[in-house]
Formats: structure tokens, sequence, C-alpha cells
């Protein structure tokens, strides 16, 4: 049976983790800050030192795939959010990303406290929030035209977890 388990990001997944976030197909659905970009070991490395981060690499049967990370943690608030990509696209529909999902919303509400995870997806990113639905996540408003995805404005959709409606991870 194969097995989706989270660990923290460490220096000798640095690099293929700066790949995938460097991959067009990955980046077009994150913030900014990211997309269209080339993006070293060595920022990776910064993105993980930060405080205010917690980064897993998600390991599916022993093999990195995915990348999971809570963001913006605020320990006065007791929030963060949570974000992810599937670095390795032959393992999508399997379920991974969606485990992971729910593996670190879990530790972020168990170790760091945290009573709300939220997150956001662009609206013609299905998928994604596919895998937000499937962790537990719940729609919570939208801010329109908010983004731009291939050239034209479109909605940030967002979702969010509380600690007490958190599904137990499988």
């Amino acid at each position: 049976m194969s097995m989706t388990t989270i660990e923290d990001l460490s220096q000798p997944a640095f690099d293929l983790v700066a790949t995938w976030l460097s991959n067009r197909d990955i980046n077009r659905w994150l913030t900014a800050e990211w997309r269209d970009k080339e993006v070293t070991g060595t920022v990776v490395a910064m993105m993980v030192r930060n405080k205010r981060n917690r980064v897993f690499l998600v390991r599916w049967s022993g093999q990195p795939v995915a990348l999971v990370a809570l963001a913006d943690i605020d320990a006065a608030d007791h929030t963060a959010m949570i974000w992810y990509l599937l670095g390795e696209p032959s393992f999508s529909k399997r379920g991974i990303v969606s485990s992971a999902v729910r593996q670190v919303a879990a530790k972020g509400f168990q170790e760091l406290k945290l009573s709300s995870v939220y997150a956001w997806v662009l609206e013609d990113n299905l998928p994604s929030a596919r895998v937000l639905q499937k962790s537990g996540f719940r729609e919570a408003g939208r801010i329109r035209r908010a983004a731009s995805s291939e050239g034209r404005q479109v909605d940030r959709i967002y979702f969010d977890l509380l600690a007490d409606e958190s599904l137990h991870p499988l």
C-alpha cells in the first residue's frame, strides 16, 4: 500500500523544490512573487529559514512528489495560510496532496495551536479548490479580480478550516 508522508523540508531537497517552483505550469497559480520566476535552492533555503513559515516535503511511497507549507504564521492571532503544489504531475489524482494538506493542517492545530488555517485559489484552478474541499476546508469568500491568470483578471476564492472542524490525517 502506498503512503503519503510529510517531513520538514531540508537542504538535500532545496534544489528539487526550486525546480518545481520554477516550473511555469506550477508557479502560474502562485502569488506574483513566485509567478514566472527562476527559483534557486538559496531562495528555498530563505523561505524555510523564515520563522513565519513551516515547509514540508511530501513523499509518496518514499518518493518526493509535492510541497505543503504554512505561511504567514501569526502566533498572536493563531492563524496561518496553507499553500501547496504537486511537483511531479504524474502523481496527480491519487489524493496525495489532499492527504498532505490534512496532515499539515493537523500539525498546525496541534503543534502551533492555530485556531484557523486559510488558503486561496484562483477561480480557474478547480483542481486546487477540490484539494481544499477534500481536505475539509470551506469556501469563505472571494476577492473579485484580485489576480492575473493567463492575461486576464480572475477572482481569488478563499477557504478556511477551523481547528475544531479539522479532519484527522489519513
